[in-house]
């Protein structure tokens, strides 16, 4: 992720919720969008101001993206007390929408394979792979980015923009093209993005949409990132 990038998004995403501003109704739902959205990345770029590059981990930014993490379950608590959004609604459940799952298991294992065999036919190859870029690929960038994104952010925009249309049995409207919008803009806005990153943001979002929870695209997030290293073996 680039310095520019989270500038960048933010940019967007003020951009695309515009319009949504001017009506009273939709106001404070967006306001809390660009606010949660900004805090959270801020905190995330927050270990690169102290002395040394990183405060856990020699690679990869462990400790911002716990703090993204943390601000991004204390926006969720402060909307569950304060504003009538629920947990469940902000999809931090283990129950699956009645008949989802094995829909929701066909194809993120369609889009799992057929990711890893793209990334397979790549003629790059990796010389070495450390503990600690398994260990952080299996666990963070799921974790993290689902809770922000396809959680309390989703949440927001799907209470300020209720008009969805219905994709393969999921329900998705603008706050979801905004929050996928964004995310790929935080990868960078490049062919590497749209081709490896955008394909991985529609799958997110629709297995969010249609299970009603965060565990499987989590899960889902996990595994396409462990599959790009392992492919490149």
């Amino acid at each position: 992720m680039g310095n520019a990038a989270p500038l960048l998004a933010l940019a967007l995403a003020a951009l695309l919720v515009l319009p949504g501003l001017a009506q009273r109704s939709t106001r404070p739902w967006l306001i809390a969008f660009i606010a949660t959205l900004a805090m959270c990345l801020g905190l995330q770029a927050l270990p690169g101001l102290w002395p040394g590059e990183r405060v856990i981990g020699e690679r990869w930014n462990w400790s911002g993206q716990g703090l993204m993490l943390a601000g991004a379950l204390w926006i969720a608590a402060m909307l569950s007390r304060r504003a009538g959004l629920s947990w469940r609604t902000m999809g931090f459940t283990w129950h699956q929408q009645p008949g989802s799952m094995r829909a929701a298991l066909a194809v993120a294992a369609a889009a799992l394979s057929l990711h890893l065999l793209a990334m397979s036919a790549s003629r790059f190859r990796l010389l070495g792979v450390s503990l600690e870029t398994w260990l952080y690929q299996a666990t963070l960038p799921g974790l993290v980015e689902e809770v922000l994104f396809r959680g309390v952010l989703l949440a927001l925009l799907d209470r300020a923009f209720a008009v969805r249309r219905v994709v393969l049995g999921a329900s998705i409207g603008w706050g979801g093209v905004v929050v996928t919008v964004v995310f790929v803009a935080l990868h960078g806005l490049d062919v590497a993005a749209l081709f490896g990153v955008l394909p991985a943001a529609l799958l997110y979002l629709w297995l969010r949409a249609r299970t009603g929870s965060l565990v499987l695209p989590v899960v889902v997030h996990n595994l396409w990132n462990l599959s790009v290293y392992a492919a490149h073996l």
